[in-house]
């Protein structure tokens, strides 16, 4: 499984979820697939949720109620209520290489798309329009500039904080034994290092899909971080009215 956690949802809206891509079943000891549906049922919410009828919980209430985010008191009472307000939406099947790329870059996309916004310099706003597809369906939001770039500051992650995470066969440890499982190197992307005799790219090393090193995204990154202070820096300045 490989899941990706997302805190926004349209005009970046505090609305934090997980997508995950799954793999509907497993590989025995000699590395032999066995296809087992999964599917998003009533069954599979309960797990995520409670997976235990009884206290305790073994599911997200019972990690919340561990981390002291919630008192067993509230925790009783989200487990009784008849609408759980946990849903699972397992509709996407992934079929051929174009729908899993582009499942993959929509689950780890950006809090917004520059297509989708317009600066009015002179009235110092923005105005945010949402897809065609979706909730909303083109709706349009306007927001001053501050206000903008406070909605998406909400969405940046703690220093150090992995939003994917990879486990079982695409966790790193588990694609590391790939070279020595043909079974498991013949399903792996014709450009994977263990396939046709290529190497793992040495530390610092630019690979295909890699244009530019980490040392230059770094001091392109900086960049934009100054460029963004100045802005913020010249609207301080200014007086309230002018803002």
């Amino acid at each position: 499984m490989l899941s990706s956690h997302q805190t926004f949802g349209s005009f970046a809206v505090w609305n934090p979820h997980w997508h995950t891509i799954v793999l509907e079943g497993g590989f025995d000891r000699c590395d032999q697939f066995f296809f087992i549906p999964i599917g998003a049922n009533e069954a599979l919410t309960e797990i995520w949720r409670n997976r235990a009828v009884q206290w305790p919980a073994l599911g997200v209430v019972a990690l919340f109620l561990d981390k002291g985010l919630l008192n067993p008191q509230f925790a009783r009472t989200l487990l009784s209520w008849r609408h759980s307000g946990f849903s699972i939406d397992g509709a996407t099947r992934i079929y051929d290489e174009d729908a899993r790329r582009s499942l993959s870059q929509y689950i780890v996309r950006a809090p917004l798309s520059l297509r989708l916004i317009e600066w009015d310099e002179q009235q110092d706003t923005v105005t945010w329009k949402a897809p065609q597809k979706g909730f909303y369906k083109g709706a349009e939001r306007r927001f001053s500039c501050l206000d903008f770039i406070a909605q998406l500051t909400l969405h940046i992650p703690p220093r150090g904080n992995h939003l994917l995470r990879r486990f079982g066969l695409y966790s790193s440890r588990g694609r590391g034994t790939w070279k020595d499982r043909p079974a498991l190197a013949s399903r792996a992307p014709q450009n994977w290092y263990g396939r046709q005799g290529r190497k793992p790219p040495a530390a610092g090393e630019p690979t295909e899909d890699q244009g530019v090193s980490a040392n230059d995204s770094r001091q392109a990154w900086a960049r934009l971080l100054a460029m963004i202070y100045d802005v913020l820096h010249a609207d301080l300045s200014r007086p309230n009215g002018q803002r």
